[in-house]
């Protein structure tokens, strides 16, 4: 099945227009890389055998089980290998953690946000919204990405996010069914944006942080693009802005790390690229003062496929995935660190593994073992594409290189 509705050969991709990522006058927004320059004084102090700030931003995974199977899931491993949650006790621990860590050694550098993701579907974890609720207490910015299925029974814990990314990917229902795995039949993508609907007019009645005019606060369609829903990016932002949407972003569906270099690859066409590019110069026709449009490229080559211009991985000092137990006889209050959330599942990636005690964060973060992974990295042969590409070339470029002469400003 392919939802690409209109005609595109590939001499058009020549003469065809190549689309912005977004509109000139909002570069200044949640998806663009340079806001990683804010973090230039963090990063200089990423040394070996020296303490290093712990991250600005951390994702949990609250669970590894999910009620949808996406045909590109990048958790697919986890959710076969490790279909465990965390608790709700260690969810609690970690919001009062995240706060405090670092702050001893670096007063100004500590933990500011927390992006809940999977792993799973989040929210079938019962203990999330508690978790996201401590965290607001403790004046830790949250977003949460999910499937958006099981949004009506927490709206309350859910305003309180600063963002939302939800993640349709379809603008049709067929298409929705086709690469989500359900039945035709099935009515859960109106469901959906039904649900999308609601929670964008109660969280700005309510005037929560969620419902928030700030042009970065709300509700995000997430929309992965893949060769079978290409042709519905237009189509899905209309939808997008007429449920309330505070945008709509597109970004190429990335093959698995455990998927690289098979035949599972997710490849796309000249006809593919040109036809989005059809689509979305006409979707950001559609982009006003309330409502953006981003077509987010800047990741992957110009054939959507990896792009990982770095020699080095030095992100896994800047962020961390905190997730369930790798094994089904650990600890019910268990959990893994580990330091790539593009990786999720890969031991050669985890600095801790079935502990208990939030402590052994500090002390492990910065460690020997944690430089050890840093310096076991096969990036050509092991790394799909890079979710942290730019955070690895700032940190090459700007940092090591000073190839911006950053100080002369």
């Amino acid at each position: 099945m392919s939802s690409k509705t209109t005609s595109v050969n590939s001499s058009s991709m020549s003469s065809s227009a190549s689309a912005m990522e977004w509109r000139a006058e909002k570069r200044w927004n949640p998806f663009n890389s340079n806001k990683l320059l804010a973090h230039v004084e963090r990063w200089k102090r990423i040394l070996r055998g020296r303490p290093i700030p712990a991250p600005a931003l951390i994702t949990v995974d609250p669970i590894n089980i999910c009620n949808m199977s996406c045909i590109w899931c990048n958790a697919d491993y986890v959710r076969s290998h490790r279909n465990r949650r965390l608790s709700e006790s260690m969810l609690l621990q970690l919001a009062d953690f995240l706060p405090r860590w670092g702050r001893q050694d670096f007063n100004y550098f500590g933990v500011d946000a927390v992006c809940i993701a999977g792993g799973g579907e989040p929210l079938l974890n019962p203990a999330t919204p508690a978790f996201i609720d401590r965290l607001t207490a403790n004046n830790i910015e949250t977003g949460l990405v999910t499937n958006g299925s099981l949004m009506l029974d927490c709206m309350d814990s859910l305003a309180q996010c600063t963002w939302i990314g939800v993640s349709v990917d379809a603008g049709s229902s067929k298409t929705f069914n086709h690469l989500k795995g359900f039945a035709e039949s099935k009515s859960t993508f109106n469901d959906i944006l039904n649900s999308i609907s609601l929670l964008a007019d109660y969280s700005r009645s309510h005037h929560t942080r969620l419902g928030s005019p700030h042009p970065a606060h709300g509700l995000s369609y997430k929309y992965l693009l893949h060769p079978n829903n290409i042709g519905e990016v237009y189509e899905a932002t209309k939808i997008a802005k007429e449920i309330g949407c505070k945008n709509i972003h597109f970004r190429p569906a990335g093959t698995p790390w455990d998927k690289v270099g098979t035949e599972e690859e997710i490849k796309f066409s000249e006809d593919d690229i040109a036809l989005f590019n059809e689509q979305i110069i006409k979707a950001q026709k559609l982009d006003c003062h309330d409502f953006n449009v981003y077509g987010i490229t800047h990741k992957f080559s110009e054939q959507f496929e990896r792009a990982n211009c770095f020699n080095k991985c030095y992100s896994l000092f800047m962020t961390a995935v905190i997730s369930p137990p790798s094994s089904s006889t650990a600890h019910e209050d268990a959990f893994v660190m580990s330091l790539c959330c593009d990786r999720r599942g890969d031991p050669k990636l985890e600095l801790l593994r079935d502990e208990t005690d939030v402590e052994k964060i500090t002390t492990t973060w910065g460690s020997k073992e944690h430089w050890r992974l840093h310096d076991s990295i096969d990036i050509a042969n092991e790394c799909p594409r890079c979710t942290y590409q730019p955070h690895n070339q700032i940190y090459e470029q700007v940092i090591l290189n000073d190839s911006m002469t950053y100080k002369f400003i």
